[in-house]
């Protein structure tokens, strides 16, 4: 009687062991199916891209100094030429003589005479009431009273 116990029980140990291997196979391929129907998906997803920075981006007025080269200067000088500022070669080359004649300029027009051509300075020149250029006022000689030599005091050596 002992021999028919043991074969039911090692035919239910058999068969418990048959489905947990079934069991595993389940979950092996159902992992690979799971896998690839990721990797398929992954490819088709697009990756996200950084958005490019949101800048406030404001036009700069334009501003002229000694050092500052270019079409811009050069205009700035044809201007300053054609008011009688300037009366150098226009090279669009703001140097000494550039910032001279931006300095006449914005003295003459009431501006702070800088020498720099801001905002204020270009459109002052820009306008049509732009002046042109003033030489100062030459300064009258005045005679010196012509006093005789003995009344000098000359110190004792």
């Amino acid at each position: 009687m002992a021999q028919r116990q043991a074969r039911p029980r090692r035919g239910l140990v058999i068969l418990a062991l048959l489905a947990l291997a079934l069991l595993i196979a389940f979950f092996l391929i159902r992992a690979r199916q799971l896998d690839q129907a990721y990797q398929k998906l992954a490819a088709t997803t697009p990756v996200p891209t950084q958005a490019p920075p949101d800048l406030d981006f404001r036009q700069l007025a334009p501003l002229y100094r000694v050092g500052s080269v270019g079409p811009e200067v050069m205009e700035l000088q044809r201007r300053l030429r054609d008011l009688g500022y300037y009366t150098a070669e226009v090279d669009g080359k703001y140097y000494e003589g550039t910032q001279a004649a931006v300095k006449a300029f914005q003295a003459q027009h009431g501006l702070e005479a800088d020498g720099i051509a801001g905002e204020l300075t270009l459109n002052q020149l820009a306008s049509p009431d732009a002046q042109h250029y003033q030489p100062p006022a030459q300064p009258t000689q005045t005679e010196i009273p012509s006093q005789p030599a003995d009344s000098y005091v000359t110190p004792a050596p």
